[in-house]
């Protein structure tokens, strides 16, 4: 019994440690200065897209205080205005974590259409967060390529977190070392 619970302790606080530096990474990627003209359309949100896909397979992997300091953080980097997308991303995230057992039985394609809506939702609502606050927001073009590139980029997201962490959806009834369902 002591030795599945350390068999299994280390490999969650491994892939924890695993999805900060991974966001981290992609957070700096994010902050090199690879154009120096105002684009039209916007790139992914790869941060997102990941965060999204850890919180549908593995909820456990992604607690909330920890989320909570990633979005802070990248908001700051990023100078967004500190907190209104972390804010967004963490409640719909966690709403999203709370329905990840129901959408075991289901397949890709629901969960893909559930990570794209709750994209939908957390992007459309920071941007009329920005509209109520009276800040500066990128024309809606920008926005919605940012939405879409996003959504298209999730399969991708999900392959590569399967092939190098593999993280995959749990089974229905799977149980880890200790006899959990996860």
């Amino acid at each position: 019994m002591a030795d599945a619970i350390r068999a299994s302790v280390p490999r969650i606080m491994g892939l924890r440690l695993a999805f900060v530096a991974l966001y981290i990474g992609l957070m700096m990627f994010s902050l090199l200065p690879l154009e120096t003209v105002p684009r039209l359309l916007a790139g992914p949100d790869l941060m997102l897209a990941l965060t999204l896909v850890w919180a549908i397979r593995r909820p456990e992997l992604v607690p909330s205080p920890m989320l909570a300091v990633l979005f802070l953080f990248s908001d700051l980097l990023l100078m967004r205005p500190p907190g209104l997308l972390a804010a967004l991303s963490l409640f719909l995230i966690h709403r999203l974590k709370r329905y990840s057992r129901a959408m075991r039985e289901r397949t890709f394609l629901t969960e893909w259409l559930a990570a794209s809506v709750t994209c939908a939702v957390i992007l459309l609502s920071y941007r009329l967060g920005l509209v109520l606050f009276v800040l500066d927001r990128p024309q809606i073009a920008v926005t919605l390529s940012q939405l879409v590139a996003t959504v298209a980029i999730y399969p991708a997201a999900s392959v590569f977190s399967n092939l190098f962490f593999g993280l995959r959806r749990a089974a229905v009834g799977e149980v880890d070392n200790l006899g959990h369902r996860i």
